[in-house]
């Protein structure tokens, strides 16, 4: 079994002790079996100056080496908890910076246990949230309205079939401020759009019409926002845009 850094200073208490208790054995036999004074006191600063540099020695060990180990060993496990922090949860553990220890081998086998609760944890939320997304997909694909969703600076974030049949050009890839219309109905219909995520204002019962002709169309819209309060995207209902709008292809 590993020692730890608890039992490692333990062994070097008892070896600074086994060294004391040693010294003064010694000293003490030295005082029994003197003959004369000059013999006794060269005995005595032998054994004194001896067991001075081995207690010096141990105390070196015990003042450099058990701190040096520590901070060596829970750097690597600060490092690593400074990844997952980071969101990488995916770590190559190497038992080899690690087996020097029992205390340290717990900590990282109780961090990747850990890793691996966080890993299953993050696995079942991805599936939920993908399956939540599924259905509300399905859901606004069911819709006879056509069904526009962005981010506040007017990126597509998802459109329905609706839509996408009514405006072939307009996909997840595009952006709204990016796109360039040849009649007035459409722009004046994306311009509106535009204009409630640039003030971030819903729309209730905008009517769009043609100046030209005889469509017309009416807009739904609404602001998502975050806890904060600041608006992050929208979701548009285009009513009835099969019906009143024959001809899309003057979208470039």
């Amino acid at each position: 079994m590993k020692k730890s850094f608890k039992q490692r200073y333990h062994l070097l208490i008892i070896v600074l002790f086994a060294i004391i208790v040693l010294e003064s054995i010694l000293l003490l036999v030295s005082l029994a079996s003197a003959r004369n004074l000059a013999g006794l006191v060269s005995d005595m600063q032998s054994i004194i100056i001896i067991f001075v540099f081995a207690i010096f020695v141990c105390l070196i060990v015990m003042y450099n080496y058990i701190p040096f180990r520590m901070h060596k060993a829970l750097k690597e496990v600060r490092d690593k908890i400074g990844e997952i922090s980071q969101g990488n949860y995916y770590l190559d553990f190497d038992a080899s910076l690690y087996d020097q220890d029992k205390d340290i081998q717990e900590l990282i086998h109780a961090l990747q246990k850990m890793l691996a609760i966080i890993i299953r944890f993050d696995t079942a939320k991805a599936d939920k949230i993908f399956e939540h997304h599924q259905r509300i997909n399905q859901l606004i694909s069911m819709l006879k309205q056509a069904i526009l969703i962005t981010s506040i600076n007017g990126d597509v974030i998802y459109c329905n079939d609706v839509f996408r049949r009514a405006y072939p050009s307009i996909s997840e890839m595009s952006n709204l401020n990016e796109l360039i219309f040849k009649d007035d109905f459409n722009r004046n219909l994306f311009d509106t759009i535009l204009a409630a995520l640039r003030y971030g204002n819903n729309l209730s019962e905008i009517v769009v019409r043609d100046p030209v002709g005889n469509r017309a169309l009416n807009i739904e819209g609404t602001i998502i926002r975050n806890r904060k309060g600041v608006g992050t995207g929208a979701v548009f209902v285009l009513d009835k845009v099969l019906e009143q709008t024959k001809d899309q292809s003057n979208l470039r």
